[in-house]
């Protein structure tokens, strides 16, 4: 930011868990500004997805920001039997802003339900990443994921570009270039190709 080392940003696969008895790949992110830039503009945000192994779809998902004034936090459970997405978030809006701990929040406010309909197994704002890698991709082809994020069910269209090869620290590798289409800002946002 301006030349100046403003913070750090992490992107990783956690391995398998299980979680309600069924296997799950885990993957989080992280964005945090440091102790100077932090003074001026905080960035802390987490965000963790949880991904059924066997069906490669999303399970749940979890949200905690703060950047700048925005605050939120929310967990997405996804129901296959009963097809629904459960969203669960905090209104900050009627948090006083001299209370910052999570389970303060929690005190004041709760968590708010909602209830969302889907039609099946969808990814979510991190797992739609790591499905494009596990897929057969080919140049040429778009691939098309039900995704939901920010409340509302999207399609996440990916196009497959063109091979190219990309020099690495272990020699030249071959890579495929894709173009992500995202028609939602979120975890990802919709700037330039």
């Amino acid at each position: 930011w301006l030349g100046i080392h403003a913070g750090e940003a992490t992107l990783e696969a956690r391995g398998v868990g299980v979680e309600d008895g069924v296997y799950v790949y885990r993957f989080a992110t992280t964005a945090r500004t440091r102790p100077a830039v932090s003074a001026i503009y905080l960035v802390d945000t987490r965000t963790e997805s949880w991904v059924d192994v066997a069906g490669f779809h999303s399970r749940r998902f979890r949200q905690h920001a703060r950047e700048g004034g925005y605050r939120h936090d929310s967990v997405t459970t996804f129901d296959l039997v009963g097809r629904t997405a459960a969203y669960d978030s905090i209104d900050f809006g009627r948090v006083p802003r001299g209370i910052s701990a999570l389970d303060e929040v929690l005190r004041v406010t709760g968590f708010r339900r909602q209830d969302f309909a889907i039609p099946g197994p969808v990814q979510d704002e991190l797992s739609g990443l790591y499905a494009v890698r596990a897929l057969p991709l080919e140049v040429g082809r778009t691939v098309v994921l039900p995704t939901f994020a920010n409340t509302k069910l999207w399609e996440l269209e990916v196009r497959v570009l063109r091979r190219e090869p990309l020099e690495t620290a272990l020699g030249p590798v071959e890579t495929l270039v894709v173009e992500p289409l995202l028609k939602y800002e979120g975890l990802f946002q919709r700037k330039g190709r």
